[in-house]
């Protein structure tokens, strides 16, 4: 199990994500209808996921919240 703090690791596969799809933060924020600094404080890990959250970013990113999780 990694020492990293979970909400750091989040914001790792998260942003892996993002960029694997060649989405700028903005570009993120318009296709989720979010704000583009919570993507930001996410990924950073400065701001824990909540599980509404969640199911909008899996959707977002077209995959389950299972995948989404993958690796943490």
């Amino acid at each position: 199990m990694s020492t990293t703090n979970i909400a750091v690791r989040f914001g790792s596969r998260l942003r892996v994500l993002r960029i694997k799809r060649s989405w700028s933060q903005v570009e993120m924020a318009e296709r989720f209808g979010i704000d583009r600094g919570h993507i930001s404080d996410l990924e950073h890990g400065k701001k824990n996921v909540c599980l509404p959250m969640l199911e909008v970013l899996s959707n977002g990113f077209g995959i389950t919240i299972a995948e989404l999780m993958k690796g943490l």
